[in-house]
């Protein structure tokens, strides 16, 4: 899973960091279970990064698109369509996984979820990009 780290630097002392992960594909074959991608994490220079914003995108094959959310622990926000970008919660923390998770609808067939990606924006105070 390649990971990509972009840091920006501001006037206040604190570095908006937005880092990119593409976790493998993910089969969603039955109704009755949540099916979950591999775990993402930061690259190290974003460990002390606090969580703002998220954007993801996907792509779906097969069969109509499976509920969807993005996850760290049991901690859950609801993805509303294939792509988009939406406030991480407050209580993310930096240093712990994120997951997309699917669900079938009842009755659907199974689907393929393939071309994920995730980019996690936030703040790691006390940086500088000099």
């Amino acid at each position: 899973m390649p990971t990509l780290l972009v840091c920006l630097a501001t006037a206040a002392g604190a570095a908006t960091v937005s880092w990119t992960a593409s976790p493998a594909a993910v089969r969603v074959a039955g109704a009755d279970r949540d099916y979950r991608s591999e775990a993402l994490r930061p690259p190290a220079p974003a460990a002390g990064l606090v969580p703002a914003r998220f954007s993801w995108a996907y792509r779906v094959h097969g069969g109509p698109p499976p509920r969807a959310w993005l996850c760290q622990a049991d901690r859950c926000v609801r993805l509303h369509g294939a792509r988009g970008r939406a406030p991480a919660p407050s209580r993310w923390r930096a240093d712990a996984p994120l997951r997309f998770r699917f669900r079938l609808a009842d009755g659907a067939a199974p689907v393929r979820v393939d071309r994920l990606r995730l980019t996690v924006t936030g703040a790691v105070v006390g940086q500088s990009g000099e």
